[in-house]
């Protein structure tokens, strides 16, 4: 079951509120602002990583130039999901993503034409190639117009 719209929105204003308080204690009421008006943004959205990165827990930021407990390393074109974490939203993008969206396109049928012309083609060709397996100079073009004046 997919989210409600109340859902989406609290996950949102949650996101929103997060960012907001990271960004009053990085840099007071400008970082409030504008951490909350990001958290708004991509509160949630996809985001897809356009480089490698590596992640580490949040409580542990302080560790950046140390050694963190937790490490994970993601690679360039990975996409972070926003679940709002309810668990069964995960698993529904995940079989969304295996099932195919649109059915493979039809293959043309071959026409009679065609069919001539690969016979054709496949007779003559012999005559245009070396023995080591390569084309004469001018072979291939003139195999064409050999194998398109047997179908006319």
């Amino acid at each position: 079951m997919a989210r409600s719209k109340t859902e989406a929105a609290k996950s949102k204003v949650e996101s929103a509120v997060a960012l907001g308080g990271l960004g009053a204690k990085i840099a007071g009421a400008p970082g409030a602002a504008l951490g909350a008006g990001i958290g708004l943004i991509i509160g949630d959205g996809e985001t897809v990583f356009p480089l490698d990165m590596v992640a580490i827990p949040a409580y542990q930021a302080y560790m950046i130039q140390g050694s963190p407990s937790l490490q994970v390393y993601i690679r360039a074109g990975e996409t972070l999901m926003p679940t709002g974490g309810n668990v069964q939203d995960v698993q529904e993008v995940i079989e969304s993503m295996d099932s195919p969206q649109t059915p493979s396109p039809k293959r043309k049928k071959t026409t009679a034409y065609q069919r001539k012309y690969r016979k054709a083609f496949a007779s003559v060709k012999s005559k245009h190639m070396k023995k080591d397996g390569t084309w004469k100079k001018g072979g291939f073009k003139a195999a064409v117009k050999a194998a398109h004046r047997m179908c006319k």
